[in-house]
Order: structure tokens, then C-alpha cells, then sequence
């Protein structure tokens, strides 16, 4: 049998759990191919996303392609590699960089970050802190690298990385193909104890092979952070459209004390149970049953942000 080495270890329930999961994985260089290889022959479902060309200087490290690879895109020469693999699992592939617009590409069981794009990193944690997603976030350069779990209501990429301006580059710095192995292979690890629900790393693991150091280092998670904050504030409120299909509206399980609001906001317009104020230079309906309908505004994290500073001010 295909997994029996590995069913031996797991058992075979959580085997079938494995086969039934997908993971998406983000840039498919070093880490993304070596981890989309390893999981591959575990029996995981993939989503492949890279928008790049295999050129001469991969192949040193990124260890499913071969010279005839060489200009093709990696989503599908990664693809059809991995599905002479394993034809029994499922595999999509996308040939695009991820944005605003295609971020839903992503949804799945778990997202592994394998990218060297410091603003695409940023733009999977916000989505997948929004949506309740676990990723892994991983890195390496030359023979150091780093690991780390990210789940819902731990801390975030944002909470550690907020104030980093740029990100080094393996193409700038260069890097060791067995940093990179290694660092895929704790990132399957970690993979496959969350896609389980089997306890998994809490620390941000970074190694140095250099000195064949291997740290773990405590994160906490940061209180004023506006991505994992603001979705942990998302769980407890119900954003949805009003029935005019015009305008969006915020809900809590409690009423809101308009006294303490008009004191801290002023009013535009007020009646008995509603008032109109204007919040950061929005205009909000605040109803006194916990809606709080925004007739303009659009942009939902602006109005979560708006509403929580309500909420917590009534």
C-alpha cells in the first residue's frame, strides 16, 4: 500500500483525515517545492500558486525540476511532476501572484508560506487570520532559517514582522540547498500535526547551520495588533448587508447605551432608539438593539475598525 509505512505510525483513520485535507502552498522555490513534494507523497491535496519561470540557478535547490523544466511555469512543471508522484491525489495550480482580488485562491485546510515576498506574506496572514486559516510561515538565506506556526487567535505574521521594511533575498544573499531542505521538512512536519489537530509548535523555531544552532524563541501575541485583533473582535459580530441590499451593517448580542455614545461622539441626528454620528469621517446609524449600519462606507475592515471603537466605548 502507498502510505503503509506511514500508516504505521499515524494509523489509518488519521491517514484518511490526510487524504481528505488540502493544503495551499505560496511560491514554489526552494521551500514550496520541496514541501509540495514531501506532502505530496503524503497523501495531501495541493493548490500550487506561483506566477514565476523556472530558470538555470533553481535547480541547485529547488529539487523537482530538471533542466527540460528550464523557462516553463513552475505551478505546472511542479504539478505535473508531483502527479507522477502521486496521480491520487488532487492538484491546482495557478500561474498568477497573488493580490486583493485573487486572495481566495487560496482557501483551504492550511496555507504554507514559501514566498520571499514581504507584502504577499503580509496579504495571506490578513486573509488568513480573517478566515480562520492556519499557515505556517517559513523562510530561508544562506544557512539560517525560520518556522512558524500561525493559528487562529495566537499571534500573528503581523504581530512579529510589523515593523520590517524589506525582506532579504536569496538572490541577493544566496542560499544553501540544505537549509532549505530542512526547513521544508519542519514545515511538512508542522503541516501534518495541525492538519491532525495533534499539538504543534508554539515557538518561532529558527536555525543556524553555520553553528548548528537551533533556537526556539517565544512569541506573544501582540494586543494591538490591527490584523489578528481586529478579526478576534470579527468572531463576536456579524457583518452583513442590511435588507435595503444598500448599505452594510454591524451586529452585536447587546444593546448599545446611546447616553454614553452621544457623550463620546456627538450626534448628527437622534430619536428614540437610534442615532446618527459621524465616526472617522463616516456617517453611522447606531441603533440601539446593537446595529450599527454605515451609509456610505464600504470597506470592511475600516468599518469593523469603526464599530469595535463603539461597541467598546458604550
Amino acid at each position: 500500500m502507498r502510505y503503509s509505512r506511514q500508516e504505521k505510525f499515524i494509523g489509518r483513520e488519521n491517514q484518511e483525515l490526510l487524504n481528505k485535507k488540502t493544503v495551499a502552498i505560496v511560491g514554489l522555490g526552494a521551500l514550496g517545492t520541496t514541501s509540495s513534494n514531501l506532502l505530496t507523497r503524503s497523501g495531501v491535496n495541493l493548490i500550487l500558486i506561483d506566477y514565476d519561470k523556472i530558470d538555470l540557478s533553481n535547480l541547485q535547490r529547488q529539487n523537482i525540476f530538471t533542466e527540460k523544466d528550464i523557462n516553463k511555469y513552475k505551478s505546472e512543471a511542479a504539478k505535473n511532476y508531483l502527479l507522477k508522484v502521486n496521480s491520487e491525489i488532487k492538484i491546482k495550480n495557478y500561474n498568477i501572484k497573488l493580490n486583493k482580488e485573487n486572495i481566495n485562491l487560496i482557501k483551504s485546510d492550511l496555507v504554507l508560506d514559501c514566498t520571499d515576498n514581504l507584502e504577499i506574506r503580509y496579504l495571506i496572514n490578513k486573509f488568513c487570520c480573517k478566515n480562520n486559516i492556519p499557515f505556517i510561515h517559513a523562510a530561508a538565506i544562506q544557512d539560517k532559517g525560520e518556522i512558524f506556526n500561525i493559528l487562529p487567535g495566537k499571534a500573528c505574521f503581523n504581530c512579529i514582522y510589523k515593523s520590517i521594511g524589506e525582506i532579504e533575498r536569496c538572490e541577493d544573499l544566496g542560499v544553501l540547498n540544505t537549509i532549505t531542505t530542512l526547513i521544508s521538512s519542519l514545515q511538512v512536519n508542522e503541516s501534518i500535526k495541525i492538519l491532525l489537530n495533534k499539538d504543534y509548535e508554539i515557538n518561532l523555531i529558527r536555525i543556524n547551520l553555520n553553528e548548528n544552532k537551533f533556537e526556539k524563541i517565544k512569541v506573544k501575541k501582540n494586543d494591538k495588533c490591527e490584523i489578528c485583533n481586529n478579526i478576534n473582535f470579527n468572531k463576536n459580530f456579524e457583518l452583513k448587508l442590511c435588507k435595503t441590499g444598500n448599505n452594510l451593517s454591524v451586529k452585536a448580542n447587546k444593546e448599545l447605551n446611546l447616553e454614553k455614545l452621544k457623550k463620546k461622539f456627538g450626534i448628527l441626528r437622534e430619536d428614540k432608539s437610534t442615532l446618527l454620528i459621524e465616526a472617522d469621517n463616516e456617517e453611522v446609524i447606531i441603533r440601539k438593539d446593537g446595529e450599527i449600519l454605515f451609509k456610505i462606507l464600504r470597506d470592511e475592515d475600516k468599518i469593523l475598525k469603526i464599530a469595535k471603537e463603539i461597541y467598546d466605548n458604550s
